[in-house]
């Protein structure tokens, strides 16, 4: 369930905190790269060598570095040593990535299986943050997981229509479709991407396997 679950959300913002990078030096531009070569390895899942390419930034930089620690939050979550990227998320409410810190704070919440505390810093971080897509789904997969299907729905659906080509937004619709029953919906999101008869039958397998741990539906 473990694959599952990790198949279904966790994270993209990395990408969206880089599209904030300002300009104004040479220095500035420098470090741009370096933070660019920092992310594109958080997002291939080498956490080991982003922390150590952190320590060694930090030692130019500072450790003061607000990008610098949520980037380092991000790869101890990835470590799964998530009381160390707890309290870094921790420290980094109230600063500019506040919204990235909840969702951090949510995925990990998520990861505990308590719900209710991921969905409420998911909510915080997509109210902060209402396009970005990564924070959408992994509002939308919570709510799935809690019971509450046309909440997730609406997540989903909005994730989706901002980033077409995003793979786990549709997945995650996909999912919910084929665990209410809506098996035409689901058959014609697959059509649209070209998705074969087996893979549909290997989303039907993951969604049967993702049924038995949703939690009593609240009606919302």
């Amino acid at each position: 369930m473990a694959a599952l679950l990790a198949a279904c959300s966790g994270s993209g913002f990395v990408r969206e905190v880089e599209r904030e990078t300002e300009l104004r030096s040479p220095a500035d531009a420098e470090d741009a790269v370096y933070r660019d070569l920092i992310a594109q390895l958080l997002q291939q899942e080498k956490y080991y060598a982003a922390l150590a390419h952190i320590e060694e930034h930090q030692r130019s930089v500072g450790d003061d570095d607000p990008r610098l620690s949520l980037y380092e939050a991000r790869a101890l979550y990835g470590l799964r040593l998530d009381g160390q990227a707890k309290a870094i998320f921790l420290n980094l409410r109230g600063t500019r990535y506040d919204a990235e810190a909840h969702h951090g704070l949510g995925l990990i919440d998520a990861r505990d299986a308590e719900l209710e505390k991921a969905i409420e810093h998911f909510i915080l971080a997509v109210r902060a943050r209402p396009t970005n897509v990564a924070m959408r789904n992994d509002l939308g997969f919570a709510l799935l997981r809690a019971g509450r299907p046309e909440d997730a729905r609406l997540q989903l659906s909005t994730a989706l229509e901002l980033e077409p080509s995003n793979q786990r937004a549709r997945t995650n619709l996909m999912l919910l479709m084929l665990i209410r029953g809506d098996e035409q919906s689901a058959r014609q999101l697959a059509e649209s991407v070209g998705m074969t008869d087996r893979e549909l039958a290997q989303m039907r397998d993951q969604a049967e396997r993702l049924r038995a741990t949703i939690l009593p539906s609240t009606g919302g």
